[in-house]
């Protein structure tokens, strides 16, 4: 229930070992391989170690060809869980090695990459067939053949779209329209093209033919410029426009069929009915490749030289003994050392926590990761979150409802542990929900009363039976109550303070920063409960000693690091307030005060769901159906409640730990430890170290 303890590795091999001795440590999955920046190239002889990931990036890049190509015809649906965050493959060794055996990425590349030409190659022809159409189809009742149109040749014959209002001013007595003839084709059924807007009224057009001499083509053509004439380009075609519609579409309805064809055949492959299809293969064998890729991008964080390789590293010190024997089986030419790492060496973080606690592992990773020299704070927000939780989403059924998902989500997601400590951890926000729930007397917020279920009914007596304050009546307890766990809650942050500081054995930090700071606080809210209730004297007086010393000790130390006399002295004084220092009075009260969201959030989650419950009632009283509308009002609206009030409860809980709690003694900053191995967000390998973590153990 701790910081793992970690080992420095270095590892000094012949030079011609180096492929397979990254392949074991891969295999082992315990070392993380880091980057030997420090040895200066000039004053050795080593340089560093060059790879080359050319085949592994081809393998990727053939299989996300192929996984495009599912996604595209066969988006993968997915369950449940699996929509409430990305679930990564479970795979074993004796999977992988089948894979590795029996698929053939080259064969399925080019069959993938000849259905997507296929596929493309008819998209394009479909694009171009519909582009035609588009522009054909406003044509289609045109009743000459498009080569009696651009027959003539000494005559001139231009469509086009002229406004109604300047039809008029056609006039054949008057230049030039004297020297032209025109004719309306069909204006009653001029088809407009899809997605046009509709004519204003004053906007009409008319569809009209002109014919004329070609040595009257500028004169001409300028008149009808002067009308707002707008000719249309005519098709070179040898048919009528209706003609070639058939022809596109019939063209069309062919390439259709031809996506239709790749389609299915994609789908095929996509179902998996023999080795070497289906997505599982092709992400087990892309983690499987990215992992190779990885392993020979971490080989180039050594160095090499004419006859050794040097690589290092960090190892939990579990794992040291069984690393250390399989070097000496496998590489028994090679030389590994094993030590405690530097005050300079940048540590990552190991966390191991027993099971029950390994939910808030999860939260703490989720903030930040402690130094590596400081200590796990997994087992001190336990109660605090559960707590918290617990009186924000205070209901019985509510927590009910919400411990069964996670009991089934938990079930679920045992293969998957970052995901199944999330929903371990809705499994016990819901029994905390339970208990406050009932200790507050709230059973699908006030649905126990009488004009809902009746006189007498089974949750009235239960609501009877357990409830210990009711929040509704007694508001002003219940805040109090509230502000007193912000209080303990703040004490117990300066304790880890002080913890902090004496496991780094700095002695003046934990006094000045822990114990002043207590007695300083414990001595105000001895002296501001004379505001609420008459205490004795004794009481208060005892309460402005320890305020006036603390605040001794707090003016004498929290100016500690500045030089100046006077500077020292004037920090630890404004350090009161807080504007400078550890902590402030002031931060003190603000941080207390943040605990009234528990009693905001827990009333809202009864008010609301009381809410629901009265617009259930008034629908009850609707005659014959009312019963059904009474029940349907219900469940949509306490889904509703639940939803948002389980959200509210979550954010709110890891506000009160992350800010008000963290923030008086949590510092961050460490990196996680990242053995190389085959586990990827992707897939991960069943091992009897995982399997043993599903089971609890």
């Amino acid at each position: 229930m701790a910081i793992e303890s970690i080992k420095k590795v270095t590892i000094v091999s012949p030079e011609d070992s180096n492929r397979r001795l990254m392949r074991t440590i891969n295999r082992l999955g315990v070392m993380e391989v880091i980057d030997l920046g420090d040895i200066q190239e000039k004053e050795t002889s080593l340089k560093r170690y060059e790879t080359n990931t050319e085949k592994a990036d081809e393998k990727l890049h053939q299989i996300d060809f192929i996984l495009n190509l599912m996604n595209i015809f066969s988006p993968e649906e997915q369950g449940f869980v699996e929509g409430l965050t990305p679930l990564p493959l479970v795979t074993s060794q004796e999977e992988l090695n089948n894979l590795i055996k029996l698929y053939n990425i080259e064969k399925q590349y080019k069959y993938a990459n000849e259905l997507d030409e296929r596929f493309r190659s008819a998209e394009r022809v479909i694009g171009d067939i519909e582009n035609e159409l588009r522009d054909l189809e406003p044509l289609r009742d045109l009743p000459f053949s498009m080569a009696d149109f651009h027959r003539p040749v000494k005559t001139r014959l231009v469509l086009g779209y002229l406004p109604l209002k300047n039809l008029p001013l056609l006039d054949e007595s008057r230049e030039p329209w004297d020297r032209a003839a025109w004719e309306v084709v069909k204006p009653e059924s001029i088809l407009e093209p899809v997605g046009t807007p509709p004519k204003k009224e004053g906007e009409e057009q008319v569809r009209v033919v002109f014919a004329f001499l070609g040595e009257e083509s500028e004169i001409i053509r300028k008149a009808l410029a002067s009308l707002e004439f707008d000719e249309i380009q005519l098709p070179k075609l040898s048919q009528k426009i209706s003609e070639r519609i058939d022809e596109l579409l019939s063209s069309l309805n062919e390439y259709k069929r031809k996506v239709d064809e790749v389609e299915e055949k994609v789908k095929f492959l996509t179902r998996g009915h023999r080795i070497g299809e289906g997505r599982r293969p092709l992400l087990i064998l892309k983690a499987y490749w990215q992992n190779i890729k990885n392993t020979q991008l971490a080989s180039t964080r050594g160095f090499q030289g004419k006859w050794i390789h040097v690589i290092g590293g960090y190892i939990r010190e579990k794992d040291a003994e069984k690393f250390l024997t399989a070097m000496k089986q496998e590489f028994p030419e090679s030389e590994v050392t094993i030590q405690d790492p530097g005050p300079e060496d940048n540590v990552p973080v190991s966390i191991k926590v027993p099971y029950l606690m390994r939910p808030m592992q999860l939260l703490v990773e989720m903030f930040g990761l402690p130094p590596y020299k400081s200590f796990d704070t997994t087992p001190f927000i336990q109660i605090n979150f559960y707590l918290f939780f617990g009186i924000c989403f205070s209901d019985v059924c509510y927590g009910i409802i919400l411990a069964a998902l996670g009991t089934y989500l938990t079930a679920k997601t045992k293969a998957y542990r970052d995901v199944n400590n999330f929903t371990r951890i809705l499994l016990y926000g819901g029994i905390s929900s339970i208990i406050f729930g009932a200790l507050t007397g709230s059973w699908f917020g006030d649905l126990y009363k009488p004009e809902y279920l009746g006189e007498g009914n089974f949750l009235l007596r239960l609501q009877e039976t357990f409830v210990v304050i009711d929040p509704m009546d007694k508001t002003i307890v219940a805040l109090l109550i509230a502000l007193g766990i912000g209080v303990l809650n703040q004490f117990l942050g300066l304790i880890l303070k002080m913890y902090g500081a004496l496991r780094n054995r700095d002695y003046l930090g934990a006094f000045s920063d822990g114990v002043c700071w207590i007695v300083t606080l414990t001595g105000l809210l001895l002296m501001v409960g004379r505001i609420f209730t008459d205490i004795p004297a004794a009481i208060f007086n005892t309460g402005l000693w320890m305020f006036a010393l603390g605040a001794v000790g707090l003016v004498l130390t929290q100016g500690r690091d500045i030089r100046n006399p006077f500077g020292r002295l004037a920090g630890g004084v404004v350090s009161l307030y807080g504007i400078m220092g550890s902590y402030g009075i002031t931060a003190f009260i603000g941080d207390t005060l943040s605990y009234c969201r528990l009693l905001a959030l827990g009333l809202t989650t009864s008010i609301v769901a009381m809410a629901f419950n009265l617009m259930a009632g008034m629908l009850k009283e609707v005659p014959y159906v009312g019963i059904i509308f009474f029940l349907i009002a219900l469940v949509i609206g306490h889904v509703f409640n639940i939803a948002v009030s389980v959200l509210g409860a979550f954010v709110h809980s890891m506000r009160l730990i992350f800010v008000e709690f963290f923030g008086r003694f949590y510092e961050v900053g460490s990196r996680p430890f990242q053995p190389l191995g085959f586990d990827s967000p992707a897939c991960i390998m069943k091992r009897p170290e995982e399997e043993a973590y599903a089971r609890g153990k």
